[in-house]
C-alpha cells in the first residue's frame, strides 16, 4: 500500500473530488501524505527511499528522499553502498513522522493516530503489529486480533460488549473516512430475524467530520469541526444495551470494517472495488433462555 501510494484508487477519487470542489490547493494536500519529495525535485510514492534515504524535520511536508545518504537500516551492515544504523526504524518511530496528526486547511486534525499512540509511550511500538515489509494495516488477520466481542443476557435485555484489545490507538484510526459498525441480530427458533439494531446511532464507531453549516460526515477539505468522535481508544470496553423482543431465541453480534463509508463508496462508483470490501473484525453468537 506504500509503494501503491500515487495510485491508491481511494486517493485518486478523493483526490478528484476535492480538486473539483474546493480547487487544486485542497486536492494538492492529498499528497502530503500519499507522495514523497526528492532533492531532484521529483515527485514519488512513498517507496523504500522514503524510510531508508531520506531527510526528515517536522512532518510529511518535509520527507525529502535524498539518495546520496548512507542507506537508513536497523543496524550497521556490510553492503555495497553506505549504511548508517537508526534506533527509530527498530522502534517504529519513523512511522509517525506520517502516521501522525494532519491538519486541514481550516486547521482541523483530519488525521491522528500520532497523539493516540503517544497517549501510550510505553507500550508496544507501530512494528509490534505492522510489522514485516509490508507493513500490514487494516487486513483480515490484524483486525481480527484487534477487538472483541461479548454478549451477556440480562433479565429482559442483552449486554454486549466490545473491546479495543489488540491496538495501540483508536479502532478505527487514520483517515476520517474509516468506520466500524456494530451489529446485533435477534432470531427466532427457526431462524428468522425478529429484531437488531440497525437504528442504532451509538452502534457506529466513527470520528465523524462536519462542514461550516453542520452537516455531516464532510469529506477532510470541507470539515471545520468534529461532530463527534464514537471511535474505541486504546484499551476500551464499551457495552450497549438491547431489548431482547419478543420471541427471540438466539442472538449474534458482528464488527465490521470499512475503509470508506458506503454512500461515499457509491458516489466514487468504488463500491465493488477489492480494497472497499467490507471486512469482518469479531463474530459472537448465543442462545436466549
Amino acid at each position: 500500500m506504500h509503494a501503491e501510494s500515487l495510485q491508491d484508487p481511494l486517493y485518486l477519487a478523493m483526490r478528484a473530488w476535492a480538486r473539483d470542489e474546493a480547487g487544486q490547493a485542497a486536492a494538492s494536500a492529498c499528497m502530503t501524505c500519499h507522495a514523497v519529495g526528492t532533492f531532484e525535485g521529483r515527485t514519488i510514492g512513498v517507496d523504500c527511499e522514503a524510510c531508508h534515504q531520506s531527510r526528515t524535520v517536522a512532518g510529511p511536508k518535509d520527507l525529502t528522499v535524498d539518495t546520496a545518504l548512507p542507506v537508513r537500516a536497523r543496524r550497521k551492515a556490510d553492503a555495497p553502498h553506505a549504511t548508517v544504523a537508526d534506533a527509530q526504524l527498530v522502534s517504529g518511530a519513523f512511522c509517525l513522522v506520517c502516521h501522525a496528526e494532519l491538519h486541514n486547511q481550516a486547521g482541523l486534525p483530519v488525521c491522528t493516530t500520532g497523539p493516540e499512540a503517544a497517549e501510550n509511550p510505553q507500550g508496544p511500538g507501530c512494528l509490534s503489529c505492522h510489522r514485516a515489509h509490508d507493513f500490514p494495516g487494516a487486513v483480515p488477520a490484524l483486525l481480527a486480533r484487534a477487538a472483541t466481542l461479548a454478549i451477556e443476557p440480562r433479565g429482559n435485555e442483552v449486554i454486549v460488549t466490545v473491546s479495543n484489545v489488540g491496538a495501540g490507538h483508536s479502532l478505527p484510526t487514520g483517515s476520517a473516512l474509516r468506520q466500524i459498525r456494530l451489529d446485533v441480530v435477534f432470531t427466532d427458533r427457526a431462524g428468522r430475524r425478529v429484531g437488531d439494531n440497525a437504528t442504532d446511532a451509538a452502534a457506529l464507531f466513527a470520528r465523524l467530520l462536519q462542514d461550516k453549516e453542520g452537516k455531516s460526515p464532510a469529506p477532510p477539505w470541507r470539515a471545520v469541526a468534529v461532530a463527534r468522535d464514537t471511535r474505541l481508544t486504546r484499551g476500551e470496553l464499551r457495552r450497549l444495551t438491547y431489548p431482547i423482543p419478543a420471541g427471540a431465541a438466539a442472538v449474534e453480534a458482528s464488527l465490521t470494517y470499512r475503509r470508506a463509508p458506503t454512500a461515499i463508496a457509491e458516489r466514487l462508483n468504488l463500491e465493488a472495488h477489492k480494497f472497499l470490501q467490507p471486512i469482518e473484525m469479531a463474530r459472537f453468537r448465543r442462545g436466549l433462555p
